[in-house]
C-alpha cells in the first residue's frame, strides 16, 4: 500500500475526556481515511487514555504508542519517527478539528510544495469559553495564547509563527534539518525548533480556513502556572541560543532587574488580579455587563500578573543554573585542594 498523504500527530497526557472529543472530531474529516494516518503518542498517562484510544481503533486509521512521561518535545519526536506521510500535522489534545482541517493543510502544501514551507492553521475558542474574561484577554488582547488579530489569510510568516499544536510541515525538512529538542518538556519547544529551521529558510503560510477549536477551560491560576513554566523554558531557550534575536524573543533583556523590582510585591500582584478576575466572572454569571472601567482595570491586572509570572519562571531557572554552577565550581575547588597535597590527613 502507498503511504498516506498526511500524518496527524496527536500527543496527549492525562486528558482522556478531552481526547475522546478530539478523536470524535477527526472522524468527520472530509479527507478520505485512506489519505491520512493518526498517530497518538501517550506521554505516560495514568487515566483512561488507552481505553479511549482503543474505542476508536476500528473507526480511524490510528496507531497508538505509549512512552514514559518525557514531555511534549519528546512525544512529538516519537510521533515524527513513527510517521509515514510526507506532510506532518501536529494536533493538540484539547482541540476539536473542523471537518476540512486536514484537507486545508494539504491544499496549502500543494500550493507551496518546497520543503521549507510550513502551514499555520487558525485556532478558535469554543463559544462557551470565548466570553470568559481571562481567555478573552490571553487570546484577543494580550495574545499570550494565540496571536491572530494581526494576521490575514495567505500571509507568509517567519519562524515565530510555527505553533506546535496547529501547524504542519514537510517531514523531509524536519528529518534533514532537525527535530524537537527534548530538553523542553513544555513551552518553547516549537519556536526553538523553528528558530533552528529558519537557518534553512523556514517560512510559515497562514491558512485561516484550517480551523480547530480549543475546548479546554483555563482558569486565572492555571494560566499563571502555565506562564511560570513558559518563563522557565524561555530561559533555557535563551541559553541555547545567546544571540540578540533570541534574547529579545525570550524577553531576557532586563529580566533580572525587572524581577528584582517585582519580587517583593509578586504575591500582592497575583492576589489583586485574582480578585478582579473573580469579581468579573461573578458579574457575568449574574448577567451583568462589564463596564469600560472594570475591563480596563482587569486588563491592567492581568498584564501585570502575567508579566510577573513569566519573570518568576525566568528567575526560577536562572537560580537553578547558578546553583548548579556554584556546586560544580565548589566540587572543582575541593578536588584541586585534595590534589595539591594539603588535605591528606583525612
Amino acid at each position: 500500500m502507498s503511504p498516506p498523504s498526511l500524518s496527524a500527530i496527536l500527543c496527549t497526557f492525562n486528558r482522556a475526556e478531552l481526547l475522546s472529543r478530539t478523536l470524535e472530531s477527526i472522524l468527520g474529516q472530509t479527507l478520505d481515511q485512506s489519505n491520512f494516518e493518526l498517530i497518538v503518542i501517550d506521554d505516560g498517562s495514568t487515566d483512561e487514555t488507552r481505553k479511549v484510544v482503543e474505542s476508536f481503533e476500528r473507526r480511524l486509521p490510528l496507531r497508538y504508542a505509549y512512552q514514559a512521561n518525557a514531555g511534549l518535545a519528546s512525544a512529538r519526536n516519537h510521533g515524527i519517527y513513527r510517521s509515514q506521510a510526507p506532510i506532518l500535522l501536529f494536533l493538540d489534545d484539547d482541540d476539536l478539528c473542523s471537518p476540512n482541517l486536514f484537507e486545508e493543510h494539504l491544499k496549502t502544501h500543494v500550493q507551496y510544495p518546497d520543503n521549507h514551507f510550513a502551514v499555520l492553521g487558525y485556532v478558535a475558542l469554543d463559544p462557551n469559553l470565548a466570553e470568559k474574561p481571562v481567555l478573552h484577554y490571553v487570546t484577543e488582547v494580550g495574545c499570550y495564547l494565540f496571536s491572530y488579530p494581526n494576521l490575514k489569510h495567505g500571509d507568509v510568516l517567519d519562524y515565530p509563527y510555527f505553533w506546535g499544536g496547529c501547524s504542519s510541515c514537510k517531514r523531509k525538512f524536519l528529518i534533514e534539518y532537525g527535530v524537537f529538542n527534548p530538553v523542553f518538556r513544555f513551552g518553547c519547544e516549537d519556536i526553538e525548533l523553528a528558530y533552528r529551521l529558519s537557518k534553512n529558510n523556514l517560512k510559515v503560510v497562514y491558512n485561516a480556513h484550517a480551523v480547530s477549536t480549543m475546548v479546554r477551560d483555563i482558569s486565572f491560576d492555571a494560566f499563571c502556572k502555565r506562564l511560570i513554566r513558559q518563563g522557565e523554558s524561555q530561559y533555557v531557550f535563551s541559553q541555547l541560543h545567546p544571540d540578540a534575536e533570541v534574547q529579545k524573543w525570550t524577553e531576557m533583556i532586563g529580566a533580572e532587574e525587572e524581577w528584582q523590582r517585582i519580587e517583593k510585591v509578586y504575591e500582592a500582584v497575583i492576589r489583586s488580579a485574582r480578585e478582579l478576575d473573580r469579581i468579573a466572572n461573578l458579574k457575568l454569571e449574574l448577567g451583568l455587563e462589564l463596564d469600560d472601567v472594570t475591563i480596563d482595570l482587569l486588563h491592567r491586572a492581568y498584564r501585570n500578573a502575567f508579566k510577573a509570572c513569566k519573570l518568576k519562571g525566568i528567575d526560577n531557572r536562572r537560580s537553578e543554573a547558578l546553583k548548579t554552577e556554584n556546586n560544580k565550581n565548589s566540587g572543582l575547588a575541593i578536588d584541586a585542594f585534595s590534589k595539591d597535597g594539603t588535605n591528606q590527613s583525612v
